[in-house]
């Protein structure tokens, strides 16, 4: 399509770089996108917390990159699971890995906004999210005062942890009473920690993720909160989950790549938009100019009309009578299917039966053929005549 247009080529390449260039290299928006994976520095990726972990609790430390199912079929000694993502969404096999998983003894900390699937059904968990301040300014829900947690844990009952609005504000509304203690709440009976016993194992849930964000791990005095409850799940083994990450990185395409980059998002719609104009502006099809080319016209009859004139001005008569008669006997054979070498009574006969003409007129066209065949000198009257007869022939003739 670009062809013979590299100017088009060299322009675009240029508004292409300086439109990453500018992209790139402008002051970058704070991403306030609740990712929790264990590589992202932004507020509420978890880049500090998973370090700290890896450092300081637990002898073994690793990531889990597959299912429960799979992670039951690696393990070999007792370890604790941490889960810390906006939501969870097990399906049943996920929770019969889940019990396996805890009935030998292992322990499971999941910190999620809201609980669905299979997990809620089986333990009747229903979260309960504040959106008052949705759409407040960032700036303002962090100056503005909003949850206290507090631990049921006899070393941190006189102690709060106290979080800004900008921390998801979440509390279960409804779980199974009979299975779970309440581990943390926010007051006013809103529990947002629960915690119970399944064969040797134990499950903890919480309903703020949002503890674990580097926000509140880097200088941060409510930090202290997060060490507490890894304190609380401390096991041989430490096990980070990144598989059940909504923004699981393993998931992501080549275009959500370039969707989630402010530059090559921009480039992007660049690129189409350009394309487009293109379009629309040069992009039909360049070709040379087609030549009209003329009808083929039949030349057939001035051909004859040319050969006719120049026997007719030859005056050579007896030239054209000849190719006149052995043209005439060439369509008697086709059409009769006789031979014309002879002329004689059986000849006649047969021609007269097949033509359906009177024998007289038969017998006076062939005599004069062959009268004309002869090397004798031919005046025009003659040749007239005989091409009345043998029109007539053709005309009248059943064939």
């Amino acid at each position: 399509m670009f062809k013979d247009n590299k100017k088009f080529i060299y322009i675009f390449c240029g508004i292409f770089a300086l439109v990453i260039a500018i992209q790139f290299y402008k002051p970058k928006e704070t991403n306030w996108t609740r990712t929790y994976l264990n590589k992202n520095k932004t507020p509420f990726g978890c880049f500090a917390i998973y370090n700290l972990m890896e450092k300081g609790y637990s002898g073994s430390f690793k990531t889990n990159n597959q299912t429960l199912y799979n992670l039951n079929g690696l393990q070999k000694k007792k370890a604790s699971l941490v889960i810390v993502n906006d939501k969870i969404d097990f399906n049943k096999n996920d929770m019969r890995s889940l019990f396996e998983f805890l009935n030998a003894g292992n322990t499971v900390f999941i910190a999620v906004n809201s609980f669905h699937g299979a997990l809620a059904d089986t333990f009747h968990l229903r979260t309960e999210l504040d959106y008052a301040d949705y759409f407040i300014s960032i700036d303002s829900l962090i100056k503005k005062d909003g949850v206290k947690i507090k631990l049921k844990a006899s070393n941190y009952k006189k102690q709060a942890f106290s979080y800004s609005r900008i921390a998801t504000s979440g509390y279960f509304k409804s779980f199974d009473t009979t299975r779970f203690n309440v581990s943390g709440d926010m007051g006013r009976n809103k529990a947002c920690f629960i915690s119970t016993k399944i064969g040797k194992g134990k499950l903890y849930l919480m309903t703020m993720p949002d503890v674990f964000g580097n926000y509140f791990i880097v200088n941060n005095p409510n930090r202290q909160l997060a060490y507490a409850l890894l304190s609380i799940i401390k096991n041989d083994e430490l096990i980070w989950d990144e598989y059940y990450k909504t923004y699981n990185i393993t998931s992501y395409s080549f275009i959500k790549f370039i969707l989630e980059s402010d530059a090559l998002y921009t480039a992007y719609l660049l690129i189409i938009f350009i394309l487009i104009l293109y379009m629309i502006f040069e992009g039909r099809r360049r070709q040379r100019a087609i030549p009209v080319v003329a009808t083929p016209t039949n030349s057939t009859l001035e051909f004859v009309n040319v050969v006719s004139h120049v026997y007719y001005n030859s005056k050579n008569h007896q030239s054209i009578a000849a190719e006149k008669i052995k043209y005439f006997y060439e369509t008697i054979r086709r059409k009769f299917h006789v031979n014309t070498n002879q002329i004689n009574d059986e000849f006649l006969n047969e021609i007269t039966d097949l033509s359906g003409i009177e024998r007289k007129l038969v017998r006076q066209l062939f005599i004069f053929c062959e009268k004309l065949k002869e090397p004798i000198e031919i005046n025009e009257n003659e040749l007239v005549e005989l091409n009345r007869q043998i029109y007539n022939f053709n005309k009248n003739s059943l064939r």
